[in-house]
């Protein structure tokens, strides 16, 4: 008699129900460790935190999937007005802050994990977080590190991190070209969540070189204030910086 295991063209595992249950558990848990990446929102309107990414295929597999999935994921990103709707792993999940954001949604954002930070339940609690290029560069307007000619760089980056207690990456997503673009190209950019978008959130790539505009200037500006903070602060978390792109 023929099988799954005899035919390399299954296209389904047929003998995993007859698997111990400890060892299907085991393959739902480590399917809920995929990476996503989830495009964080937030309405001003409806004053609600929404993404563009669905409900973890784990989630709506079945009833023992779900049971699983249940143990890594959580609802998260609740505000006064709405309660929490996006399920969010946070040692696996990258949150992304977008080109689809609005400059007063980010300032919002920053200010409301700021306010929140204490009270957070550490399933809330963003690790990793990815930032696309025009609000990470330092050098340009819109960074939530404000350009240095301001003078306020090194207290933007202690309230950001105040914002991200427990950040573990911060993530500097370069445009395609690692340059920065002109002003033409605007539309084109705000396609760019577009093209890459998975089920599993926007592709993002590690960078293979750190050859990008504006990254080593940042890069320094951002480090120097942290390795200050930790001589003052040896107990708080400080997060490595890691240079991605778009793609797969």
């Amino acid at each position: 008699m023929s099988s799954s295991l005899d035919d390399p063209q299954s296209p389904t595992f047929t003998a995993f129900p007859l698997l111990p249950i400890e060892l299907r558990f085991k393959v739902w848990e480590n399917a809920s460790m995929t990476t996503r990446t989830l495009e964080l929102i937030y309405s001003m309107d409806n004053q609600r935190f929404w993404t563009f990414q669905p409900v973890p295929a784990v989630l709506h597999t079945c009833r023992e999937a779900r049971r699983a999935g249940n143990r890594i994921y959580s609802l998260s990103f609740g505000s006064a007005k709405s309660p929490p709707r996006t399920y969010f792993n946070p040692i696996s999940d990258i949150v992304y802050f977008g080109l689809r954001l609005y400059d007063n949604e980010v300032d919002f954002m920053l200010r409301f994990f700021r306010r929140h930070a204490d009270s957070l339940e550490d399933e809330d609690q963003i690790q990793r977080l990815a930032l696309t290029e025009h609000l990470w560069r330092i050098d340009l307007e819109g960074s939530v590190f404000a350009p240095p000619r301001s003078g306020r760089a090194e207290k933007k980056i202690v309230k950001f991190h105040q914002s991200f207690p427990h950040l573990k990456e911060l993530i500097f997503v370069a445009g395609q070209d690692g340059c920065e673009n002109d002003e033409e190209d605007d539309d084109e950019d705000k396609e760019v969540e577009g093209r890459w978008e998975t089920n599993a959130g926007v592709s993002l790539v590690k960078r293979q070189t750190d050859l990008a505009a504006g990254f080593q200037l940042t890069q320094e500006a951002v480090m120097s204030t942290f390795e200050s903070r930790k001589k003052e602060f040896p107990d708080e978390m400080f997060p490595d910086i890691t240079l991605m792109e778009y793609g797969v």
